[in-house]
């Protein structure tokens, strides 16, 4: 299913001042509550209250994020998600942000980023028929550079977030509605301002000064005579009152000097010719927060440790399954792979990996990240074993198999445990070229080694030394 058709065109952009007003309710997985909080209350009441504002106001659209919240709707209430299905066909429901949860993106690796948005996409399309082609993310703590670059490689084009109004932003911030750029120079359309989700709304938009005098401001600096805004709930989800609705109401239908429109996160950089948005100011660089959520780079070591194991697990992990599956040896176990990324990742969320939730919250997501490392540590062994088979490990001594799952040559410490009844009192390793490397034998309990030696490893494989006198 294509998205609807775009609201206004980018000719209007230019000559009508138009505020792109996009309601959405943020619902944080995890925070002053548990993941069971959000399956049992939250996700309910979101569900409800918003299928009856749609009976009401089906010129509404909710931009809603999050894949992993979707299902979770699909698990546990089945009904439900057949109805939100059908208001995502009919265009009031858009699935928003492009990213499996809404994750902080400053102490995450950037493979996690890019399996957030790969799965999200595969997630969408395949269940919804439909995704977005923005990052939608009014709530994480800032925003590292390489962020833009990340989404530009992922083919997103849009980005916005709420944190730098009130929540200790810089005192000058590059733009509105402007280009942010990564590393590379790649970068995306980000809306930095759009004033809160969390407030309703009790005024008419198309009167509004302040952002009449925004939308001129853009104009002065683009050629654009537009400016974006949120409007919702923010952190538990829910539905607008009624009170909010009618202002919406009022605000599209205003006679004001501004056009008001009511429509999806990413609508406004669907709508966007490549011509405007190269005239857009930019900015290359971070964007962080001095002051919120400071404290959260320290908070909850253990959950950061944990998520930072299984992302490297997994990176070897998948090398090594690669390697047995193109020799034949062993099929790429890819579901158990998915599974295992998935199951972690979600933990990422800006208030579950920054350390902000409850400490209830941190069973879930210490349990969530050691079955994930489990099973990235069962792909390895397997895969290693089933290429381990493969090789060439007679000649003198005791035979080890070492894997490098780095791409280029290093010499670094491998330490081995292993049982050797009247082992050496010292030994050398040797690889296939013979040159004996000096091993230390760390302790000796019986007939139980410890030992370490610093072997130079070809990239990317699995080679075989053997311990000897």
């Amino acid at each position: 299913m294509e998205p609807p058709d775009l609201p206004f065109s980018a000719a209007e952009l230019e000559s009508r001042p138009t505020l792109v007003l996009v309601y959405t309710v943020h619902l944080d997985t995890q925070w002053r509550w548990t993941v069971q909080d959000t399956i049992r209350d939250f996700i309910p009441a979101t569900l409800e209250g918003n299928f009856e504002l749609f009976a009401e106001h089906p010129e509404r659209v909710l931009s809603f994020e999050g894949a992993l919240r979707y299902q979770l709707i699909e698990e546990y209430y089945p009904d439900a998600f057949e109805r939100l299905r059908q208001l995502v066909a009919s265009g009031n429901w858009r699935p928003a942000g492009t990213m499996l949860d809404s994750p902080d993106v400053n102490c995450v690796a950037p493979e996690s980023l890019l399996r957030h948005i790969l799965y999200a996409k595969r997630y969408f399309q395949s269940r919804l028929g439909t995704t977005s082609i923005d990052l939608f993310l009014p709530d994480c703590f800032g925003f590292g550079h390489a962020l833009p670059t990340i989404a530009a490689h992922c083919g997103l084009v849009g980005f916005s977030a709420q944190k730098f109004g009130n929540w200790g932003a810089p005192a000058e911030l590059p733009f509105h509605l402007g280009r942010w750029l990564g590393p590379d120079g790649e970068g995306v359309v980000a809306a930095l301002r759009p004033e809160g989700y969390g407030e309703g709304l009790s005024e008419d938009l198309s009167h509004a000064e302040r952002w009449q005098r925004r939308i001129e401001r853009q104009f002065e600096a683009s050629g654009l005579r537009v400016a974006f805004m949120y409007v919702g709930l923010g952190d538990r989800g829910g539905s607008l009152d009624s009170d909010s609705l009618d202002w919406i109401a009022q605000s599209v239908d205003g006679d004001g000097p501004t056009h008001v429109v009511q429509t999806a996160s990413d609508t406004l950089f669907r709508a966007l010719t490549a011509e405007q948005i190269a005239r857009l100011p930019r900015h290359q660089g971070e964007l962080l927060l001095p002051t919120h959520g400071t404290g959260c780079w320290t908070s909850q070591a253990a959950a950061k440790r944990w998520n930072r194991a299984c992302e490297q697990r997994a990176d070897q992990a998948e090398r090594a399954a690669v390697l047995a599956d193109w020799l034949g040896v062993m099929t790429y176990p890819a579901a158990m792979i998915r599974q295992a990324w998935q199951r972690f990742l979600w933990h990422q969320m800006h208030d579950d990996l920054t350390g902000t939730s409850i400490p209830e919250a941190y069973r879930f997501t210490w349990n969530d990240q050691l079955i994930s490392l489990n099973q990235f540590e069962t792909v390895l062994d397997d895969a290693i074993a089933a290429v381990g088979s493969c090789l060439d490990t007679s000649g003198p001594g005791r035979p080890v198999l070492v894997f490098n799952a780095f791409e280029r040559r290093r010499c670094d410490l491998v330490e081995l445990e292993l049982e050797w009844p009247d082992a050496p009192e010292h030994m050398v390793a040797r690889g296939g070229d013979g040159e004996p490397v000096p091993v230390q034998i760390v302790s000796r309990h019986g007939d139980d080694l410890r030992v370490v030696f610093a072997p130079p490893l070809q990239p990317l494989g699995l080679s075989v030394w053997h311990l000897e006198p």
